[in-house]
């Protein structure tokens, strides 16, 4: 199963903990089993949250970039004397979300390099029905979204405007909250397995509205399947 020695009994208890406490020392406990046995079973436990991918937005949607990268004073002298740009000038990972008012979800992805209009465009496209509404901040970038067939409206959060009655960035701007409080609570972590921890979180955040018991279900039914 899963390319694992791991009965469905033992998978059952495993996502029981992790999904309510979350720490690898409480599944080492539960279950009995070794330290990198309990590793690899948690990180295919992110891997398979990764992998389900919620349906097409309907829209409005809300689109914003943020990013993420160690603290500075924990990093090398080297590298903390290297002056750190912010923003879109910045040289941490950018990762791109989308918040779906209709149905509450979100779909993060986290890039490898520099954000630019060609993947601001295959997101959007990817992940909204054509003519969907696209609300977003000043970044002119996104405003070439009419040209490629979506609605859009922005407000300029550099004028200092937050809203404009339904234009706003509020929900995607509250997730990014959300993400950055709790990769904080994990600690360090390489940047090659950085998209597994955000799956992790957006994967929670789109089933928050399930009981913990028909979270545990709908995880496990995941990793029957993989």
């Amino acid at each position: 199963m899963s390319g694992f020695r791991v009965t469905k009994a033992e998978w059952a208890a495993a996502i029981r903990v992790f999904l309510r406490e979350r720490t690898i020392r409480r599944v080492l406990e539960e279950l009995g089993v070794g330290y990198v046995r309990a590793q690899r079973m948690l990180h295919h436990l992110r891997v398979r949250m990764l992998s389900e991918v919620p349906m097409v937005f309907r829209g409005p949607i809300e689109m914003d970039e943020t990013y993420i990268g160690g603290q500075r004073k924990n990093k090398r002298l080297h590298i903390r004397r290297i002056k750190s740009k912010r923003g879109h000038g910045t040289d941490k990972l950018p990762i791109m979300g989308l918040f779906d008012r209709c149905s509450g979800n979100v779909f993060v992805r986290v890039l490898e390099r520099k954000l630019d209009i060609y993947r601001i465009i295959a997101l959007t496209r990817q992940r909204a029905l054509p003519h969907t509404i696209v609300y977003t901040d000043g970044f002119k970038m996104y405003r070439m979204l009419p040209r490629h067939g979506f609605q859009h409206a922005f407000v300029d959060h550099d004028g200092g405007e937050m809203v404009r009655g339904t234009v706003h960035t509020n929900n995607i701007e509250g997730f990014w909250g959300i993400l950055k409080r709790k990769l904080s609570c994990i600690g360090g972590m390489r940047r090659d397995r950085l998209h597994f921890f955000v799956a992790e979180i957006v994967w929670r955040f789109n089933h928050r509205r399930l009981p913990l018991i028909e979270q545990e279900r709908a995880l496990l039914e995941l990793v029957l399947r993989s």
